[in-house]
Order: structure tokens, then sequence, then C-alpha cells
């Protein structure tokens, strides 16, 4: 299968200089049986500079996502995502490709708990359809394997991902997990420190305030150079605020809602933010300090499977053991 992978990428060129005969090599290929086949086609006429006929082209991804051999497609994930892509840039109804692009991820995933590129294409489309709800079950699983999509996988992905998961959580008003999509999207390891990790800073501190009345610290594991760049103060409300009577209408319309505990003073317009009331010993409370409980317990389960996993993974026992022979090599040489 991957050399018919390579085969059909080689041919890319070729099918480039037959554009109008491509529709008639669709209408000759049967999806299921030839799925890679027919997404090398999807995938040239999506690369022209103009798409004549959008809504045709739509309807031909569409019918292919549905009904493709997820098996082979696994194989073009790289392939694969280019159409899934250009929905979302070219598509003036996002709400139509949700379903296309929620079904492009089950047929890409090896795994449910798998991150793949389309997973970000997803949530900025229902960003733009102003619709949340269909994203929910995949913002909701924790994330513990990237689809590598034959190296085209990018850490932009990931990044985006988290940064509109974020703002995802944010409109729903779940500050305590859009703050962790966010914090995720921080502390990601970098060199440098993007746009989009400056974005999702500046939401970061926002969201903070409204959940904790103060700008919650960083994880000690955030990279260096990302920790130097974005030195909390009070300076960086700028970033997010550029209007302080904005700001305090935010507070007091949040405040009367009942989702944050705090008071200002209208003489110097001083913020004091209040502990929560909670006593947290209403059945209400208990059922969901129980729930939360159980969700660490599956963690933990989740984290000793993955452990015995690696264990006993060929690579990386050969890898163990070739540091072991190093470290008794040099014992032996400085013996001597």
């Amino acid at each position: 299968m991957t050399q018919l992978c390579e085969l059909i990428n080689k041919s890319g060129e070729l099918l480039a200089k037959n554009l109008s005969h491509l529709d008639t090599v669709l209408g000759a290929l049967d999806i299921q049986d030839h799925s890679l086949g027919v997404l090398a086609v999807l995938f040239v006429k999506f690369s022209m500079p103009n798409i004549p006929d959008f809504e045709t082209l739509f309807s031909q991804v569409q019918l292919f996502i549905s009904t493709c051999n997820g098996e082979h497609v696994r194989y073009a994930t790289d392939t694969c995502r280019s159409p899934t892509h250009k929905i979302v840039t070219s598509s003036s109804q996002p709400l139509r490709g949700v379903v296309v692009l929620k079904q492009a991820i089950d047929k890409m995933q090896m795994n449910t708990n798998q991150l793949t590129s389309v997973h970000a294409d997803l949530c900025q489309l229902c960003l733009l359809a102003k619709c949340f709800k269909p994203v929910l079950p995949f913002l909701e699983l924790d994330m513990m394997d990237i689809c590598k999509e034959n190296g085209a996988y990018d850490a932009k992905h990931f990044l985006c991902y988290y940064y509109y998961g974020g703002m995802i959580y944010t409109g729903l008003k779940n500050f305590e997990r859009a703050l962790y999509f966010y914090e995720q999207a921080i502390t990601t390891p970098a060199m440098a420190v993007s746009h989009i990790m400056l974005e999702a800073y500046k939401k970061y501190i926002l969201v903070s305030l409204i959940l904790h009345g103060k700008v919650q610290q960083l994880p000690k594991y955030t990279s260096q150079i990302v920790g130097r760049f974005i030195k909390v103060s009070l300076r960086e409300l700028l970033f997010v605020v550029s209007n302080q009577c904005v700001f305090l209408g935010f507070l007091c319309m949040k405040i009367e809602d009942g989702e944050i505990y705090a008071s200002i003073n209208q003489k110097d317009g001083m913020v004091c933010f209040h502990d929560n009331p909670e006593k947290y010993n209403n059945p209400a409370m208990l059922h969901k300090i129980d729930q939360e409980m159980l969700k660490c317990i599956e963690l933990d389960e989740k984290l000793k499977s993955m452990d015995q996993e690696i264990t006993v993974n060929p690579q990386f026992v050969q890898k163990s053991m070739g540091s072991q022979e190093d470290d008794v090599g040099s014992k032996t040489s400085s013996y001597s």
C-alpha cells in the first residue's frame, strides 16, 4: 500500500495536465476500492488556483469522506488533509463542512485519542459557524497521540487546536477548561514565541482573572524563552483590554450573573475579588467531586497502560540496552 501511495503521488503532475478529464476519472473509480486514487484526483482539483465550481467539488469531497476506505486513507493522511483544509478557507457556509470534517477525523485516526491536523480545522469551522456543540466530543477527550500524517503534521496544527479549543470553551463560559487549553498552547516547547502563543497568552490572562481573580503563574516546565517573553505584570492587561471601562463593564456583568465573586469600589474603580462561597456540602457538589475522582482514576490507568506499552516496546528496549552497554564500556575503559 505504501508503494501504491508513492506511485500515485508521482502522478500528480500528470493529473494536473489533464484537469478537463478528472471528473471522468472520478466516475470510473469505485470510492471504496480505489480510495487512494480518488483522493489523488480530489487533491489535484483542490490545488487549482481558481476552483470553477466549488459546490460540485464540495459534494464530491462529501461523498468521498463518507464512503472511502479508512484503512487506505490512513496511508495518505497528508493528502487527505488538503481537501478538508480547503473547505475551511473556501466555504461561505461553514456549518455545512462540520459533518465532513468530523467524518474525516474518524477516517484518519488510529484511535479516538489521536490528534490530527483536521482537529484544528474543525475547531476553526465551528468558531466561524458559531456552533460549538459538534466539536465538544473531540475537545473533551485527552489527546495522547499525534497522527504524523507522513511528516506533514506541523506544530502550528497543535497550537491552533488548543488555541481554538480555548476560544470555544471561553464562549461556552467553561473557563476552567478554557484556561487549560490556553495553557497547553503557551507551554508547548518552542525555540521562539509564535503569534498563536502570544494570542493564547492574552486570553489566558483574561480567563485567569475571571476564574481566579488573579493571573495564574505558568507551570515550571514552560520553556525558558516563553517564560522570559511573557513575564506576568499588570501592564500585560493592556494587551487584553484596551479600555478600562469595557473591562469593568464586563466584570459587572459576570458579578451579576454569579459567575465570579468580586466587588468594585465606585470611587477609585478598584476591584476586589472574593473567595467562592461554595461550601462543598451539597449532593450536587459531592457528585461533581466524585466524577472528577473517577476521571483521575481513569487517567492513572491510562498512564499505567502507556508505561507498560513503552516498557515492552522493542525500540525502547533496544535503546535502553544500548545505553547500558555504553555506560558499562565507559566504566571499563576508565578502570583500565
